[in-house]
């Protein structure tokens, strides 16, 4: 498969993954199961943008270690955020 078609199904993955988190995001009812769905929806996005649109999935392994850790690392502290906002205030108040 060539480059340019592999890039087309990135991107087409990507607006699709984008379009099911925004209709989850966006309803009335938005739970911490939805949270949960989004940020996983998120670190999908992530490794493929790691991965395809960066070009590091041949890259050297502590570099794409790193990248796809932050791409998991942070939708789970936005998902900790959203599940327990009491804790998170705790920890960031000063008295």
């Amino acid at each position: 498969m060539n480059y340019g078609r592999i890039l087309f199904y990135a991107w087409l993955l990507l607006i699709s993954l984008t379009l099911v988190s925004v209709l989850i995001a966006e309803t009335k009812n938005f739970t911490d199961v939805s949270a949960a769905i989004v940020c996983f929806v998120i670190a999908i996005k992530g490794h493929v943008v790691v991965d395809t649109l960066m070009g590091l999935k041949h890259a050297h392994a502590s570099i794409r270690k790193v990248m796809l850790s932050y791409m998991y690392i942070i939708p789970g502290l936005i998902l900790f955020g959203i599940a327990f906002p009491e804790v998170v205030k705790d920890l960031t108040t000063l008295g």
